[in-house]
């Protein structure tokens, strides 16, 4: 049966781990349990509520399913915690293992649709396309976002773009490391288009029909520059601060 497909970095391979051959049937397991999407899995009588890159983990089980020792497998999380590419919680009936940087490393459309609209950046405008693949650290993808954000004249309405994707989750919640890869996917666009199209998806209220940050990245792809930049004149967004960015352009608002 087809249950999809996760993505492996070829990371993984400067970092020696596909020589470890144990540490590497562990790893690919983990990333192959842990859901893709947010879901209540139920444990006896309780129900747990997991976030992508998450999974109930049980030692014996994974033993039966990775042919692993208990003890190989013990040694292998201790490892992982220690590089940071995965935590654990533990209770008294099973633990939840928790993929680190799950959303950046494995994402879901809208980090698809960067990685291939990538292979024609050189036709689009564009700004820092370096990669990220360092970024771990909470403190570190704070200060990310921090300077991706600078990037837009009006941070409310960015803040007001995260409430409405947020809206679209169960949880009504997005973590800051899919704030990051967000940002991240609207780099290589003009801000302009990026603005005009996000102005799109909040004016008709796309979040609160359940469209993802994806359907938003896809407005903006599509976005004409002079749909977002009329000449030397343009009605006004709605944003005073947007308006003074346009008007520091030399583009009058009408």
């Amino acid at each position: 049966m087809n249950r999809g497909y996760v993505r492996l970095w070829r990371k993984s391979m400067d970092a020696g781990w596909i020589k470890n051959h144990k540490l590497w049937a562990f790893w690919t397991y983990c990333l192959m349990k842990a859901s893709h999407k947010e879901f209540d899995a139920v444990i006896g009588l309780q129900v747990v509520h997991l976030m992508p890159g998450q999974f109930i983990f049980g030692r014996k089980k994974a033993v039966e399913e990775t042919g692993l020792t208990e003890r190989e497998i013990r040694t292998i999380i201790a490892l992982l915690i220690k590089a940071g590419n995965m935590t654990i919680k533990t209770t008294n009936k099973f633990s939840v293992i928790s993929i680190v940087n799950w959303p950046i490393y494995q994402g879901d459309e809208t980090e698809n649709d960067q990685q291939n609209d990538q292979q024609t950046t050189s036709k689009r405008p564009h700004t820092n396309t370096g990669t990220h693949e360092h970024i771990k650290t909470p403190g570190e993808i704070l200060l990310k976002i921090s300077e991706l954000g600078k990037r837009y004249p009006d941070q409310e309405i960015i803040n007001q773009t995260f409430q409405a994707i947020s809206s679209t989750r169960k949880s009504n919640r997005i973590a800051d490391s899919v704030k990051l890869s967000i940002l991240q996917s609207w780099e290589q666009y003009p801000v302009e288009s990026v603005m005009a199209g996000i102005r799109t998806y909040l004016d008709k209220g796309y979040g609160n029909q359940g469209k993802k940050e994806s359907y938003l990245l896809g407005i903006i792809r599509n976005v004409k520059p002079e749909a977002s930049i009329s000449g030397l004149t343009r009605k006004a967004t709605g944003s005073p601060l947007l308006d003074d960015h346009y008007r520091s352009q030399g583009i009058r608002i009408i």
